[in-house]
């Protein structure tokens, strides 16, 4: 969650500084001084005795001396740390005492202040100013009427005006009848209000007080006042706890009033600069569904100075729509969110060293959205997990004009299929060792024509298989949902078994054919064009597997061991052509690598298991990959996979493009009808950030349309008006997504949002 501690200051006014505020920024500049103002400070002497002389430095554009006063026009005294600047300052020798008038400035150790009138004990520092204005780090200033001190640690405040807006009409304020503060401990305030451009709010408090120490803080935040939502309005109350110097917590619990309270928290760390991290999570037991549901995240990051890295992002959540009903928005666009890693790893000269958790969570959609797996017996969701993987890597090593590497690894991997009200959950772990070397490189270059290898060798021991062939190389691995148990592909409970082959790959290509086209424009683009094509011929073949149609489908090494995404058992040749396009606008400059275009087709000389159980001979699909980069603005990537025999096509068009300063547009049109094993699938994905008028209109948008059913699975849409201090969001936001407990839920909603500079969301509706 985020929780912000700067907040505090609507209860920790003058040492909101201490709530890990930013640095303090420059001064105001003065204005330009008169010439006697550089004179150099002097004592000032009456009567040449040492008892007369002033206990400060001074200049002045003129001072006279009458009796014990001393008088001095456009004056600036120091003395201590404390420095005065005012149009007329006056000193009485006898009562040490020192009166300011006029565009008056004090300046002392964390502390800046301007005011019409300062009357000041120069040996006590007690005093009285009126017509105050006083800035407060980062950005802060505090108006009052009139406010006496006492050796500039004490003050206390009448008619006070507290805004973090830098401007003459500041976008909102927060006013105080009576403030007193003891910046060695506490200060208190009376009748706090806020105003946006002078219009009041619901924020009233008739009474406070927070710690008003320099450093960091524990205290009150502002209160969460919540207006709608699934849950019903809430109302929260923040606190925030320091834990040392490098370290502190927000608790944030919120009651709902249809539902129950909502537990929440985070808890930040920050040891050194190369160390942070953070966990945050909310639980709630909803009242309607009588359930629990959380949401709790990990964030990590650590760069020790010996070489070794540890990062974690792990994230947990009951079902797919607890960031929504909590508060926390849709997510990003394509983004998943449900994914966990940590990683712990050191690289070496010769080679890395790692360990490494993940999990991937899939929520499984309805028999009306098309899951080719659903079934009433079927359960919520499947946790894919490594807990975790040891992986050691050798860095190639030359060998003449070749390269050796390889690598080692081993883990435990599971299968946990959550269960529902009728069918129990199940878990399913196995282990996994692999070994491999790989040896590479170019065989030798003719004029244009050139020849390249690789050859794997790789040993995979696992310690328990499929119950049943279900992936079978023979029956073609049909599996109907409706016919067998749907927990087959993930039923991991057979005899282990070990699995030893060699792969090779020889690879003929060119020769390079190209042409250049001089002058060249199309859709804005003026210059010269280069294009050369390049074709390649390739045989692949990697040794069988008996056990084959019984290994689980984890990743890519049970799938594909072998060189050139192979799979076990396949003898394949590829044929296909690389293209370049590389353009400059002049003459004189470099040629930019424009456009990568790659077209290619595989012929499975014997019956192949895919890497989604369906089995292949003959002429396999055509692949078209594309990938273009005409400038720093635009970002294209088109993919297109069709088979050749069966028909069905899967496509993929991804776009990019940075529109203006901090604008972008991100777009992607994708379907699939390839996979047995996947939704078939067709549907936009549009996202992106617009600015306008200087930044003060912004609109930001991520929605995902599915082509097939017709329908808007998931949208979120502000649009906002920015002022320096004050926000204006109206936010529209659409989900219809399955989930446990709330399978088919849908939900929409329009939000308007207030939000403030520092303080954050005043209010929303």
């Amino acid at each position: 969650m985020n929780v912000r501690p700067q907040a505090a200051w609507i209860l920790a006014g003058l040492p909101a500084l201490a709530q890990g505020l930013p640095a303090i920024p420059a001064p105001i500049p003065l204005e330009a001084p008169d010439p006697a103002m550089l004179l150099p400070l002097r004592p000032w002497d009456l009567d040449e005795g040492p008892e007369s002389l002033v206990p400060f430095a001074y200049r002045a554009e003129n001072s006279t001396a009458v009796g014990d006063i001393l008088t001095m026009e456009k004056g600036k005294i120091e003395s201590s740390g404390l420095m005065l600047l005012a149009d007329k300052i006056t000193y009485d020798r006898a009562r040490k005492v020192i009166r300011a008038e006029g565009h008056i400035r004090l300046e002392a150790p964390d502390l800046r202040l301007h005011c019409a009138f300062l009357e000041m004990d120069w040996r006590n520092r007690d005093g009285e100013a009126r017509g105050l204005r006083m800035e407060l780090p980062p950005s802060w200033t505090l108006r009052a009427d009139r406010v006496t001190f006492k050796g500039l640690r004490t003050w206390a405040f009448d008619a006070v005006e507290l805004s973090p807006c830098s401007e003459e009409r500041p976008g909102w304020t927060a006013l105080l009848s009576k403030m007193d503060v003891d910046l060695d401990h506490f200060a208190t305030f009376r009748n706090l209000r806020v105003l946006v451009h002078g219009v009041p709010t619901h924020i009233y408090l008739p009474w406070g007080f927070y710690p008003a120490k320099a450093e960091r803080s524990s205290g009150l935040l502002p209160p969460d006042l919540r207006f709608g939502g699934a849950l019903g309005p809430g109302l929260g109350l923040n606190w925030f706890q320091t834990l040392g110097d490098k370290a502190d917590a927000t608790l944030a619990p919120i009651w709902f009033s249809r539902e129950g309270l909502l537990s929440g928290g985070e808890v930040r760390w920050r040891p050194d600069t190369t160390h942070s991290g953070s966990i945050s999570g909310q639980s709630l037991h909803q009242r309607s569904l009588d359930e629990r549901r959380y949401r709790y995240q990990l964030k990590e990051v650590w760069q020790r100075e010996d070489g070794w890295w540890l990062t974690a992002d792990v994230n947990q959540s009951s079902d797919n729509l607890v960031d929504v009903d909590f508060g926390r928005g849709v997510g990003g666009l394509g983004v998943p969110i449900y994914d966990s890693s940590v990683y712990l790893g050191r690289a070496f000269t010769w080679g890395s060293l790692s360990l490494n958790l993940g999990e991937n969570r899939s929520f499984f959609l309805s028999k009306d959205q098309g899951d080719p797996f659903y079934s009433p017996d079927f359960p919520a969701s499947l946790r894919r997990q490594s807990l975790p993987t040891a992986q050691l890597r050798l860095y190639p090593i030359a060998i003449g004009g070749f390269y050796l590497d390889g690598g080692l690894s081993t883990g435990r991997f599971v299968y946990k299929i959550e269960g529902t009200d009728t069918v129990p959950g199940v878990t399913y772990p196995w282990t996994r060792s692999d070994a491999h070397l790989r040896f590479y490189g170019r065989l030798g270059q003719v004029g244009p024509f050139r020849v390249d290898t690789e050859v794997l060798g790789r040993g995979t021991q696992y310690g328990a298989t499929l119950e049943s062939a279900v992936f079978s190389p023979v029956s073609g691995g049909a599996l109907d949902p409706n016919a067998s148990t749907a927990f087959d592909p993930f039923r991991v409970k057979g005899d282990g078994t070990r699995r030893l082959l060699a792969s090779g790959h020889i690879r003929f290509s060119g020769p390079q054919l190209g042409r250049v086209f001089e002058n060249f424009s199309l859709f804005g683009y003026k210059g010269e064009l280069k294009h050369i094509v390049e074709p390649f011929f390739g045989y692949t073949t990697t040794g069988p597997f008996s056990d084959a149609a019984r290994v689980p489908r984890f990743d890519a090494l049970d799938a594909r061991p072998g060189v050139n995404d192979s799979a076990s058992g396949e003898q394949s040749v590829e044929v296909g052509f690389k293209q370049h396009f590389f353009g400059r606008s002049k003459r004189l400059d470099a040629f930019a690598d424009l456009m990568r275009w790659k077209i290619s087709t595989r012929y499975y000389v014997k019956p192949v298991l895919l890497a989604d159980g369906r089995v292949k001979q003959g002429w396999a699909s055509l692949d078209s990959d594309v990938d273009a980069e005409p400038n720093d603005k635009l970002r294209l990537s088109f993919h297109r996979s069709s088979d050749l025999t069966e028909g069905g096509t899967d496509q993929s068009l991804s776009a990019d493009v940075a529109t203006g300063r901090d604008s972008r547009l991100s777009l992607s049109l994708f379907a699939t009808s390839l996979n047995r094993f996947l939704v078939r699938q067709r549907g936009i994905q549009i996202g992106g950030l617009q600015r306008f008028w200087d930044d003060r209109v912004r609109l930001e948008f991520a929605v995902s349309y599915d082509w097939r059913n017709k329908y808007v699975t998931s949208s979120q849409v502000g649009l906002a008006y920015v002022e320096p201090c004050v926000a204006y969001t109206l936010r529209y936001t659409h989900i219809q997504l399955p989930g446990v407990p709330l399978a088919g839920r849908r939900q929409d909603r329009l939000e308007l949002v207030i939000s403030l500079k520092t303080l954050g969301e005043l209010v929303k509706f």
